[in-house]
């Protein structure tokens, strides 16, 4: 076989292999949203998404490795898209605006394993949950950062980065946890932007970027 072919054959079951583990994360949240976290075995988890109890244990040895493999896509969204959208905006305000924009994106996307980080962060292992935790702090940064420059241009009041930028994620990741009543109410995810963009970013423009 030629090193061609065996770069090629790498490939491919590099692909099947990262299918294979997006379908069992992906069958293994919705299993966990509805019937409780505690109450899904591996062996069910197994079988939702039709695979052998034995494959699953090759690629995940325990329920918090396919619990942390899920919110760790999450967040390897938020750092893959978010400065991609920073990049593409015009001045401080309008990235602010499209970082979290993006955030807002991403939690739909993914709403799902964002109900469940919060749902079951609390029985993670200390190792587990500090991994998560460093990851979020990294993927928060970039929006910390145009928070900042913000301000410091005079576009946005002396406002405290970190705050503001932690209200911003928290209130990206409140279109998952509270999705049932948006939807109850008719409230779309555009809308749903605008309205906090207004209340968290727009009212805390300067008197200098308001003229």
């Amino acid at each position: 076989m030629s090193a061609e072919s065996e770069d090629l054959n790498a490939i491919v079951r590099g692909a099947r292999a990262e299918f294979r583990e997006r379908q069992i994360v992906d069958a293994a949240v919705r299993l966990m949203q509805e019937k409780g976290t505690h109450s899904v075995s591996m062996q069910a988890i197994a079988k939702s998404c039709g695979v052998s109890v034995g494959l699953l244990y090759k690629y995940f040895s325990d329920k918090e490795q396919i619990v942390l493999a899920a919110i760790t896509r999450v967040l390897e969204e938020f750092r893959l898209r978010v400065p991609s959208a920073i990049a593409e905006a015009g001045d401080p305000v309008d990235e602010v605006i499209a970082a979290f924009s993006e955030f807002c994106h991403v939690v739909d996307e993914q709403r799902h394993a964002v109900v469940l980080t919060y749902q079951v962060s609390r029985a993670l292992s200390k190792q587990g949950l500090k991994s998560i935790q460093d990851q979020e702090l990294e993927t928060l940064q970039p929006l910390v950062d145009v928070v900042t420059a913000a301000v410091e241009a005079g576009d946005l009041r002396d406002v405290d980065a970190q705050t503001l930028g932690h209200d911003l994620m928290a209130t990206a990741h409140m279109w998952a946890l509270k999705h049932w009543y948006f939807q109850r109410i008719g409230l779309d995810l555009d809308t749903y932007i605008d309205r906090q963009v207004s209340t968290l970013v727009l009212s805390n423009l300067s008197e200098g970027a308001r003229r």
